[in-house]
């Protein structure tokens, strides 16, 4: 059984019509257990109420927490969610909480040494203890470990620093068209498409094998140093909440490549389940039969 190690913020999203369990690590590692392998979700939270509701979602979804520290003096990770008149939502976090003193232990070397894949992102990398402490454990795991890198970027906490030595540790990445735009002014490519900056992202690390373009209901862009897969992607019948999807999508990204999966069926099944989460009202929506069966015969799980 694979186990995947998904590193960074768990927390809880204050929407208007109440709280939910949130942060991208946390539904990865989730959507990761739902399609078979063991995902370890590498967080922090606080002794408060807010820790105490986190943990109970984590048990209740069968997420083991036995990664996730409990900090007695630091406040558990919070977002407030806003949306706009065209339904866009905005996040605004808690600043300096449970998730930002990330630190390295026996626990987690052990963890990163028994790793096939991990997933990380950019905003658990806001404060320099828990940045430090992502880098040592991608320093860590086996070479033959996938990192994928899915980059939830969230102004302003990211940089030029932070993605440059996030792009050198992956073997993998993920990211939004919204994202492209943001990349591509970083790497001095004002207004080139995602094919592009893929390509250019290719060819400067070295260890990268594989980018990954979502595009929402244009479905996705996948390529690897020999090849183009693209997916036109999948319409959903009722569209509901788009969160999730994403952290869908990178689950079977991530398992689709470990298993040695043919590259356009991992890409065709990752919009199918991402499609699926975005039918449904809870970030954290099950996967359906029918997915799940297309998901064993592209031999994906």
């Amino acid at each position: 059984m694979l186990q995947i190690a998904a590193l960074g913020e768990v927390l809880l999203d204050l929407l208007p019509t109440g709280a939910r369990l949130g942060g991208a690590p946390a539904a990865a590692a989730w959507y990761c257990g739902e399609m078979g392998a063991t995902g370890r979700l590498v967080s922090a939270v606080g002794e408060d109420k807010h820790g105490r509701r986190v943990l109970r979602e984590l048990q209740e979804r069968h997420l083991s927490d036995d990664y996730v520290a409990k900090c007695a003096e630091l406040p558990t990770g919070e977002a407030r969610v806003h949306y706009d008149e065209n339904g866009k939502s905005s996040y605004h976090f808690l600043e300096d909480v449970a998730w930002d003193h990330l630190q390295f232990h026996a626990g987690l070397e052990s963890l990163a040494g028994t790793s096939d894949g991990v997933i990380f992102g950019t905003l658990a990398q806001r404060s320099e203890e828990s940045r430090r402490t992502i880098y040592k454990f991608l320093d860590t795991v086996s070479p033959q470990a996938l990192k994928l890198f899915d980059l939830h970027l969230r102004y302003p906490y990211y940089s030029s620093e932070i993605l440059e030595q996030s792009f050198l540790r992956a073997t993998g990445a993920k990211m939004s068209q919204t994202e492209i735009g943001v990349v591509s002014h970083w790497l001095g490519m004002d207004g080139a498409g995602a094919e592009t900056v893929a390509r250019k992202l290719l060819e400067r690390y070295s260890a990268l094998r594989f980018v990954a373009v979502t595009r929402g209901e244009e479905g996705s862009l996948l390529l690897d140093r020999r090849k183009v897969y693209e997916c036109g992607g999948f319409y959903a019948d009722q569209f509901v909440n788009g969160s999730g999807s994403g952290e869908a999508f990178a689950a079977v990204l991530c398992l689709g490549v470990l298993n040695g999966a043919d590259l356009q069926a991992v890409n065709e099944e990752a919009n199918r389940a991402a499609c699926c989460v975005c039918c449904e009202p809870d970030i954290l929506a099950p996967l359906s039969d029918e997915v799940l069966d297309s998901l064993q015969k592209a031999r994906i799980i």
